[in-house]
């Protein structure tokens, strides 16, 4: 993780961390798809990584805060294969 890494909400250091770990990732063709790839060591990485991004003021996320917000990240993305890109290769 760059020093230079920040975010003033929980939801986009949730978000930076899990993309950085490898625990999600966008859909290549549908950008707006987040898919959780089901690595449960990158899961566990990505609580790490998020204690390391600061805000702009230089304080740091507490585990306590960015525990609940990671898991609601991963409950929000689809498993392991974008809906339409399946919906596509079934058609």
């Amino acid at each position: 993780m760059s020093a230079s890494d920040y975010a003033d909400d929980l939801e986009t250091a949730a978000r930076v961390a899990l993309f950085k770990a490898g625990a999600l990732e966008a859909c290549p063709a549908h950008k707006d798809i987040i898919m959780r790839l089901g690595n449960a060591d990158a899961e566990r990485h990505a609580y790490a990584l998020a204690t390391t991004i600061s805000r702009r003021d230089g304080t740091y996320w507490t585990r306590a805060d960015l525990m609940p917000v990671i898991k609601e990240q991963l409950d929000l993305a689809t498993d392991g294969e974008c809906p339409r890109c399946g919906k596509l290769r079934d058609a």
